[in-house]
């Protein structure tokens, strides 16, 4: 499953959420104590932080981690086995919804609880650091159009096949024949509403550097809600409504793939699922 949390302003909170949710692919116990450095590190990529406000964050990602190990893990590792006790068989629309529904759940509560700290850090910034965030928001959205136009549009709709194709691998071993034409008819349905999308991403970044110059937390905090997850309140109705459709056929996509999956990649999901609860544990107890 991607890693859902794409859409975040901030690279704590992109970081944290995307480390934090339903773990990496990769050897889970060794990203999951490297999240605090690594979003500290791309904060800082961000924004040319003080010595103090270094200090200060690499501290409330520390807590953030702690919370997060006692309060989350428990929730992903019941529903990673929700999953292995259901993978003998397809799975059908509706469990695939119910599952992106508790994904999003996960996000909800990682972001609020870690907008106070976001607040607070956002609050601090002077105008020169606020400036060199503004920077960094044009180079992404720059980055984000080349790589969103870049060749023909089948050459897009195939990289992003592939990309797919990647992270359904890792949980299920190599797709077959059949299950990659799938996967490639899925992504040439995909529209790339680049121009609505980039729309969307500067109206969170100017939001979120108005907000920061206002130097209040709770409105900050408020605000920051308000674009990352009350997104119903400002975004255009013709765009969720856009949005919203390539959601549901994406996850029609994988109740549909769901259903071609040989003995040998359900047994792969299983295993895969296994470390996962594995790592989970280890996580929790500190064993």
């Amino acid at each position: 499953m991607p890693r859902g949390t794409r859409h975040l302003l901030l690279a704590v909170l992109a970081l944290l959420a995307a480390a934090c949710t339903r773990l990496a692919y990769v050897n889970a116990p060794l990203a999951y104590s490297q999240a605090p450095h690594l979003a500290a590190w791309t904060v800082e990529g961000y924004v040319d932080l003080s010595r103090e406000q270094k200090e200060w964050l690499h501290a409330r990602l520390d807590r953030a981690m702690a919370w997060h190990r006692s309060q989350e893990l428990p929730r992903y590792a019941s529903f990673l086995e929700s999953v292995a006790q259901r993978s003998d068989r397809a799975f059908t629309d509706e469990e695939v919804q119910e599952a992106w529904a508790d994904v999003r759940a996960d996000y909800r509560r990682v972001v609020e609880h870690l907008l106070p700290d976001a607040a607070i850090l956002l609050a601090s910034l002077d105008e020169e650091q606020l400036a060199h965030l503004q920077r960094r928001f044009d180079e992404e959205n720059r980055k984000f159009v080349r790589e969103s136009t870049r060749g023909t549009p089948a050459e897009r709709s195939a990289r992003v096949a592939d990309k797919m194709e990647a992270h359904l691998k890792e949980w299920v071993g190599p797709l077959d024949a059949r299950q990659s034409a799938i996967v490639a008819a899925w992504a040439r349905s995909m529209p790339a509403l680049v121009e609505e999308r980039l729309a969307d991403r500067r109206y969170r970044q100017s939001q979120a550097i108005a907000l920061a110059r206002t130097r209040d937390r709770q409105r900050i905090a408020d605000g920051l809600h308000r674009i990352l997850i009350d997104t119903d309140a400002w975004r255009s109705p013709e765009l969720g409504a856009k949005l919203e459709a390539r959601e549901q056929s994406t996850l029609h996509m994988i109740a549909v793939l769901s259903g071609t999956l040989s003995a040998a990649q359900r047994a792969h999901l299983r295993e895969r699922i296994g470390g996962y609860v594995k790592d989970v544990a280890r996580l929790t107890t500190g064993a």
